[in-house]
C-alpha cells in the first residue's frame, strides 16, 4: 500500500488512533479537502469500519463521516479494494453492495477474486432482502462471490421480477457478462447517485461502447415494448393507466434507450418514432398514459443523447400527450434535447429531405387542387388550381372533399418547420460543444440540403484553408462571398463567432447583415461575447447585480440550469458552470437577491481555469449568465412596475454600466436609426437614446424627462406603429424602437396642433 501524505495520515490517526486535541475548525476538515482519489480509496475502509463501530469516539466518527463526504471520486488499488470489501462485510447493510460494485469500476489494478470472494458473498446476502433496489449492484458483486451465491441471487431476482418480462430478459443477458460490465449497470441509477454515494464517474469511463450482446438486448427490449404498445392501441390488450410496464421494466427501457441513442444505432430512429408517441397517450380518451415512468425515462434518454429521429419522436409525443404534468416535463426535455443535439454535430446534420425537389418544393395533389410545400428561409404551404393559378387560401372544396390530403399536407408543413427549428437550435448549441464539420459533409447536409440550406445561407461560416487560417463567408451574400479557391473536401468548417473576431471584423459583418436586411436564424453577428478579466477559476464580472429570483429561475430552467445546493449549475461536456445567488433557491422561490461569482469546475470537481477555456465556450457560458441577469433585472418591469420599491430597483439598474446585451442593442440602434441620428434630432450616448428632451435607457427601456419618470403606454395590435427592419429579435430592442416612433409621432402631432 502506498505511503500516505501527512494530511491523509493525520486523518487515519484521527479515525483509528488514540484521540488527541485537534483543530476541528480547520485542520482536519482542511485535510479532507486535500485528499486525492488514491488517498481517499486508502482511507475509506477505515472510515466505514469506524462508522460501523458504535463504540468509536464521537470525534473519530465525525472525521470518518467527513471523509466519506469527500467530493472526489475514490480510486482503489487491489489491496485497498480488498480492505474495502472486508470493512463493509464486517457489519453489512443492503446499501453496502453499491459501494462494493462501485469499487470495481474505480480499481486501477487487477483485483484478487479469491481475496474478495468471502466478503462479496456476505454483501450479496445482505442485499437479498431488497433485490429490486440493489439487484444490479448485487449481480456485479455476486460474480466475485462464486456460483452458489450468484445462482441464489438470480433465482431471487427471477421471482421478484416475474411480472416484468423486459427486466427478466435483461437479467439473463447480465448473467452472461463479467463483474465490471455488471457494475456499470449498478452505477447507472434512475435518480442519479444515491445519498452518501460517491461522485459519478466521468463519461469516458461510464459511457464506453457496449458489446454486441448488450446492443442486441437493447434492440430486443425496445422492439418488444413497441410491439406491446401497438397491441394495446389496437385494442388487443385491455388498458389500465400506468400499468403497461412495471417500474423494473421502465428502468430496463431507460437503459436500453440510452445505449441505443448513445451509439446512434441505425434501427433506433424507427423504433422511437412509434414507441415514444404511443407511450405518451392512452388508447382511450383518458388523459392518462400507458406508463408515465417509461415515457419520461425515454424522453430523458433523448434529452441526454439526442438524434434527429428521436427528437422528432419526442416532439410527436409532446403533440399527442394529454396529461398536463407530463406535458410540462416533455416541453422542458424537448427544449434541452434540441439544444443538446448541437453537441453531436454529425447526427445534428442528418435531416430527411421530406421529398422536396432541388428547388426546395414538393407538390401534393389534392383532388382538383395542389398543395405546394416550399422551403426557403422558412417553410410555407400554398394552394394552386388545376391550371396552376395560385390561391390565397385553402380552397373549400379541398377541405370538404379531401380532408385526409389536407391533413397530410399540413402535417408535412409541420414536420418541415419542426426540422428547421431543431436544426437552428442544434447549430446554436454547437457553440458550447465546439462543433466543427468536414466541408463536404457541411456542403451536402447544409449548404445544398433542400430543408437546411435556407438556414445555413443566412449564417456566417468559417472554413480552414490552412492550419489556423480560418476565412469567414456568408452564403446569402452571393457567389462572390463563397470560399475561393474551393476548399478541400476534408477541410474544417465552423460557425463564425464574435469572440474569435476583431472589432473591425464584427463591425464589417454587422454592416453586411444590415445592408442585406438579413434576418439570421439566431443572433450571430449581433451576438453578445464575453472575456473574463480574471485568469483563475471564477469571475466576479456579474457580482452585485440585483435580480428578481422568480424571473431568473424561470429562464434558467429553459436554458438548462439546475438548482444544486442553493446555486445554479449548468452541466456541460467536461465541466460545470456554477452561478452563486445570495438567497435560498428552490422551485417557486421569489424575491430579490444579489448575484455572486461565476465558477467553473471540471467533472472531477477540480477547478477549471478560465484562461485555459476555449474562448467561444467561455463566452457562451458567460452569455447564458448575462441572459439570466438581464431577464431578472428588467424583464419584470411590466409586471412589477407598481410595486412599493420598483422604482428604487429601477434606479439602481439605471445607474449601472451597460452590459454586453445593452451594448449590442446600442450598436443595432445606431444602424436602425442612422438617418435620424445623422439629422441631429436624436443622440446616442453611452447609456441613453436622447430624443426631444426624453432619455430612453438602453438597459431598462425606462423613459425620463429632466430626471422624472415618464409613463409610456405603447399602442398594440392594429394601432401599433410598424417597425423598421430589426437585425435580430429582442423584446426590449423592439420596445425601444416603438418608444422612439411613439415619441416622434406624439411630438409631430403636438407641432401640428
Amino acid at each position: 500500500m502506498d505511503e500516505l501524505s501527512p494530511h491523509a495520515a493525520q486523518l487515519r490517526a484521527a479515525m483509528t488512533g488514540p484521540q488527541q486535541d485537534a483543530d476541528w475548525s480547520g485542520g482536519l476538515w482542511a485535510a479532507c479537502d486535500q485528499l486525492t482519489s488514491r488517498e481517499l480509496g486508502a482511507l475509506l475502509p477505515d472510515a466505514y469500519r469506524t462508522l460501523a463501530d458504535e463504540s468509536a469516539p464521537d470525534d473519530a466518527r465525525r472525521v470518518a463521516r467527513q471523509v466519506t463526504w469527500s467530493k472526489v471520486s475514490p480510486a482503489f488499488t487491489a489491496a485497498t479494494l480488498t480492505a474495502l470489501y472486508a470493512a463493509l462485510a464486517a457489519s453489512p447493510r443492503p446499501t453496502d453492495v453499491r459501494y462494493a460494485a462501485g469499487g470495481l469500476l474505480r480499481c486501477t489494478e487487477p483485483w484478487d477474486e479469491r481475496e474478495l470472494a468471502a466478503s462479496a458473498a456476505v454483501l450479496v446476502e445482505a442485499a437479498l432482502p431488497k433485490p429490486g433496489e440493489y439487484g444490479d449492484a448485487a449481480l456485479a458483486v455476486a460474480a466475485l462471490a462464486g456460483p452458489e451465491t450468484e445462482q441464489a441471487l438470480a433465482t431471487r431476482l427471477r421471482t421478484v421480477h416475474a411480472d416484468s418480462p423486459l427486466r427478466l430478459a435483461e437479467i439473463e443477458v447480465i448473467l452472461r457478462t463479467g463483474p465490471r460490465e455488471r457494475a456499470l449497470l449498478g452505477e447507472d441509477q434512475w435518480d442519479g447517485p444515491f445519498l452518501g454515494g460517491w461522485p459519478p464517474l466521468t463519461d469516458p469511463v461510464v459511457e464506453r461502447a457496449a458489446d454486441a450482446l448488450h446492443v442486441e438486448l437493447a434492440r430486443h427490449v425496445l422492439s418488444s415494448a413497441a410491439t406491446q404498445l401497438a397491441a394495446l392501441h389496437a385494442g388487443e390488450i385491455p388498458y389500465a393507466a400506468d400499468q403497461v410496464f412495471t417500474a423494473a421494466d421502465a428502468d430496463t427501457l431507460r437503459r436500453a434507450a440510452r445505449l441505443a441513442l448513445r451509439r446512434d444505432e441505425p434501427w433506433a430512429g424507427e423504433v422511437f418514432s412509434t414507441l415514444l408517441p404511443r407511450l405518451a397517450v392512452a388508447p382511450t380518451a383518458a388523459k392518462t398514459l400507458p406508463s408515465q415512468r417509461a415515457c419520461i425515462a425515454l424522453a430523458q434518454a433523448v434529452e441526454a443523447w439526442p438524434t434527429p429521429e428521436s427528437v422528432a419522436a419526442l416532439r410527436e409525443a409532446r403533440r399527442v400527450v394529454r396529461h398536463a404534468g407530463v406535458t410540462k416535463k416533455l416541453d422542458r426535455l424537448l427544449r434541452r434535447a434540441e439544444r443538446n443535439l448541437g453537441r453531436r454535430p454529425e447526427a445534428a446534420l442528418r435531416l430527411p429531405d421530406l421529398g422536396l425537389g432541388p428547388d426546395g418544393s414538393r407538390r401534393l395533389p389534392c383532388g382538383d387542387h395542389t398543395a405546394v410545400l416550399t422551403v426557403t428561409d422558412e417553410a410555407t404551404l400554398t394552394w394552386e388550381r388545376a391550371d396552376g393559378r395560385a390561391l390565397k387560401s385553402l380552397p373549400a372544396a379541398a377541405r370538404r372533399d379531401h380532408p385526409e390530403h389536407v391533413a397530410a399536407a399540413r402535417d408535412l408543413l409541420g414536420k418541415a418547420r419542426a426540422q428547421i427549428r431543431t436544426l437552428t437550435r442544434a447549430l446554436e448549441g454547437g457553440y458550447l460543444a465546439g462543433a466543427v464539420h468536414r466541408y463536404d459533409r457541411w456542403r451536402d447536409a447544409l449548404a445544398t440540403h433542400p430543408v437546411a440550406r435556407g438556414t445555413a445561407r443566412r449564417l456566417i461560416w468559417e472554413v480552414e484553408h490552412a492550419p489556423g487560417d480560418w476565412r469567414a463567408f456568408l452564403p446569402a451574400a452571393g457567389p462572390a462571398d463563397h470560399p475561393d479557391p474551393a476548399p478541400d473536401p476534408s477541410a474544417a468548417v465552423r460557425l463564425w463567432h464574435p469572440a474569435r473576431a476583431t472589432p473591425a471584423e464584427r463591425d464589417l459583418w454587422r454592416d453586411r447583415i444590415a445592408d442585406l436586411r438579413l434576418y439570421q436564424p439566431f443572433r450571430q453577428a449581433y451576438r453578445e461575447h464575453y472575456r473574463a478579466p480574471e485568469s483563475g477559476h471564477s469571475t466576479t464580472m456579474f457580482q452585485g447585480h440585483l435580480v428578481r429570483i422568480e424571473a431568473v429561475l424561470g429562464l434558467a430552467v429553459r436554458q438548462g440550469w439546475n438548482i444544486e445546493d442553493d446555486m445554479l449549475a449548468l452541466p456541460l461536456d467536461g465541466f460545470t458552470a456554477w452561478l452563486g445567488i445570495a438567497g435560498s433557491l428552490y422551485p417557486g422561490a421569489a424575491g430579490w437577491a444579489e448575484v455572486e461569482e461565476v465558477t467553473l469546475r471540471r467533472a472531477d470537481d477540480s477547478p477549471q481555469a478560465l484562461a485555459a477555456m476555449d474562448a467561444v465556450r467561455l463566452s457562451e457560458v458567460l452569455r447564458s449568465v448575462d441572459l439570466l441577469i438581464s431577464a431578472g433585472s428588467f424583464a419584470w418591469c411590466d409586471t412589477h412596475a407598481h410595486g412599493p420599491d420598483s422604482w428604487q430597483q429601477l434606479n439602481r439598474l439605471y445607474a449601472q454600466p451597460l452590459g454586453r446585451t445593452a451594448q449590442l442593442r446600442r450598436a443595432a440602434l445606431r444602424r436602425i436609426l442612422a438617418d435620424h441620428l445623422a439629422s441631429g434630432r436624436m443622440e446616442l450616448d453611452d447609456r441613453h437614446l436622447r430624443l426631444d428632451g426624453h432619455d430612453i435607457h438602453l438597459a431598462t427601456g425606462r423613459v425620463t424627462r429632466s430626471g422624472d419618470p415618464v409613463e409610456i403606454t405603447l399602442p398594440t395590435g392594429r394601432q401599433a406603429v410598424p417597425l423598421p427592419f430589426l437585425p435580430y429579435d429582442e423584446a426590449l430592442l423592439e420596445r425601444v424602437v416603438r418608444t422612439v416612433a411613439h415619441l416622434m409621432a406624439r411630438e409631430g402631432s403636438a407641432a401640428h396642433s
